[in-house]
């Protein structure tokens, strides 16, 4: 009686033990993959990524993601090569020029295809061309309000030489160096232009209505990336492109997660923001533009021949959208 008492407690203990590992593994296989994202500016262009991570697109689609800061697009491009940021939401401009030598960044998306900038200068500036010689002001050297401002500059027959650009860091510190004439000129976006006008720093030219196609930035990772992790780039894009229709479709809601990122509890400047960038420059399915990615390679020429010789498609990866679109994923998020 008591060998069978024993043998009946030993199999019983053998089949929790056999249930418990099996719920474990469980677990574990269901567990959401961690992975770093880094974004570039506190900007409403980075809405998407804000958005994903607050209303739970990335953890629906299998993504434990933390959002990193790393100000200006070269840092964030050398900490995706590095990986430890794998995919950036970042300028594009810094990704172009290292793909050009030969780190295989690509854009899988792109963000915003128009500039977002509004030109801000002091007293003593009454037209673009008297920038010549002056100090300018920008997140950090090679990031995308830096190209941004060289493209558009060419434009008035000012060479990038021309112009003495300096890394000042964020819009605070750009405010603060512009009263201090330490610099004579910057770019800035909705809601930060509000600001500036309050400290009576005046605009010069509105970047948003140059009828110019710019890739201003876009989601960005390495062909090394892709092909190793397919599968973590496709749910990311998943996220990605319900945070885009989350965003156009419920302006409240995305005008909240402007709120905390942008750290702003005044609704106007928030509204203002949302208007004149979220719903002017958003796109539904947000394909890299392949006119705003050559007018930069042509700007790259005179210094870097390679660019001369590329093709905007050297730059992109837009198997993931195509995949998503032709299979009426983002068409049923608008039904």
């Amino acid at each position: 009686m008591r060998n069978r008492f024993f043998r009946v407690f030993i199999s019983l203990f053998c089949v929790l033990f056999v249930v418990s590992a099996a719920g474990s593994i469980a677990v574990a296989q269901g567990q959401p993959e961690k992975l770093r994202v880094a974004y570039t500016v506190i900007a409403p262009t980075q809405l998407n990524v804000w958005t994903a991570k607050e209303m739970g697109f990335y953890a629906k689609h299998g993504l434990d993601v933390e959002l990193v800061l790393l100000v200006g697009a070269p840092l964030a491009v050398t900490a995706m090569l590095a990986g430890e940021t794998p995919i950036i939401h970042t300028g594009a401009s810094a990704a172009i020029a290292s793909n050009l030598t030969g780190s295989g960044a690509v854009l899988i998306a792109g963000s915003i295809n128009r500039f977002p900038y509004i030109l801000f200068v002091t007293d003593q500036i009454k037209r673009v061309e008297d920038l010549r010689g002056k100090k300018f002001g920008v997140s950090r050297i090679g990031s995308a309000d830096n190209a941004a401002a060289q493209t558009v500059f060419e434009r008035y027959g000012l060479k990038a030489d021309d112009v003495g650009y300096i890394t000042i860091g964020s819009v605070p510190a750009r405010l603060a160096a512009m009263q201090a004439n330490v610099i004579q000129a910057t770019l800035l976006q909705p809601p930060e232009t509000l600001k500036a006008k309050e400290l009576g720093v005046k605009s010069l030219l509105d970047f948003t209505k140059l009828d110019v196609e710019w890739q201003q930035n876009g989601v960005a990772v390495t062909r090394d990336y892709i092909q190793k992790k397919p599968d973590t780039v496709r749910r990311f894009m998943r996220a990605f492109v319900e945070a885009i229709h989350y965003n156009l479709t419920n302006p409240k809601g995305a005008q909240r997660v402007l709120q905390k990122y942008l750290a702003i509890k005044d609704e106007k400047p928030i509204e203002e923001a949302y208007n004149e960038i979220v719903v002017k420059l958003t796109r539904r399915v947000p394909y890299p533009t392949e006119p705003g990615i050559q007018l930069y390679l042509d700007q790259l020429k005179p210094k870097n021949p390679k660019a001369g010789l590329a093709k905007p498609s050297d730059f992109t990866d837009i198997s993931f959208l195509k995949e998503l679109e032709s299979s009426g994923y983002i068409d049923r998020l608008y039904r």
